[in-house]
């Protein structure tokens, strides 16, 4: 009997210390392949919630894979690991809850899902798990602080695969970062303005061919694409717009310019 209860002692320690802190972060771990919420993990939530949460803090949800399987299940599996988290956290407003895809390695560490309050978030770290030290993150990606009404920027960092509308993985930070600005700033309202390249000068308004949907629809596709997931994220549908300018609109600086999706303040 004494044996049994210093067994459990020493497995609901990590519990308890993980629960010391204040807005995280924190990491919830899942077998291979697996995105369901056993009880122990359960468990584990509803002690951050009782111990180191209040109901007005905001949640940051980031879901992550180990490497073997194809990247693209990866993906997917991430996403549904952060939203299973997600769901747990129904009482919170969550900002973010995102799949990052897989990270180099077998590890069981890799298979998580790291929670935090939006304060920690804000302040940017990054972690390897709930013992690692804290580094500090790029610059910003994007400065949406500085456009004023009428203006248009770049969304830098944005990628997608060629000839396709579909995001790459390496986006994943960039659409958080609008996400987050958008969450912040929920009074603006603004156009997202697809461009492609190459077109022709006689013909400008003829949108770029998309290999995913057989249709030419280019540009118009990439800005319903990050329309979409601001939507799927809480993004109210009043605020924004999504429209393809095709080849009207080149930079004159090459290809690589042209080829872009661009954010364009109505209100703020």
């Amino acid at each position: 009997m004494f044996l049994r209860k210093v067994t459990l002692l020493i497995a609901f320690l990590p519990f308890l210390g993980l629960c010391q802190e204040q807005g995280g972060p924190w990491s919830v771990y899942f077998e291979n392949n697996s995105y369901t919420i056993t009880a122990a993990q359960k468990q584990f939530i509803d002690s951050i919630q009782k111990h180191s949460l209040q109901r007005t803090d905001s949640i940051v949800l980031k879901g992550y894979a180990s490497s073997p399987a194809d990247a693209t299940y990866n993906l997917k599996l991430s996403e549904k690991r952060a939203n299973s988290v997600k769901q747990q956290f129904k009482d919170y407003t969550t900002i973010i809850a995102n799949g990052f895809g897989e990270l180099e390695g077998d590890e069981d560490e890799n298979r998580r899902v790291d929670i935090m309050t939006w304060p920690v978030y804000q302040e940017n770290l990054v972690f390897k798990s709930s013992t690692a030290s804290p580094t500090k993150l790029p610059e910003k990606i994007n400065d949406y602080t500085k456009i004023n009404i009428g203006e248009k920027i770049e969304l830098k960092g944005i990628h997608f695969y060629p000839g396709r509308d579909d995001i790459r993985n390496d986006s994943k930070d960039a659409l958080s970062e609008l996400l987050a600005f958008l969450k912040e700033n929920n009074n603006i309202t603004f156009r997202l303005l697809g461009h492609v390249c190459c077109g022709k000068t006689h013909d400008p308004g003829r949108d770029g061919f998309n290999n995913r949907t057989g249709k030419n629809n280019l540009s118009e596709a990439r800005a319903k694409r990050i329309y979409n997931y601001l939507l799927d994220n809480g993004i109210d549908k009043k605020r924004m717009s999504a429209r393809g300018y095709a080849y009207r609109y080149p930079t004159g600086k090459g290809d690589k310019y042209d080829r872009r999706v661009e954010i364009e303040i109505i209100s703020r």
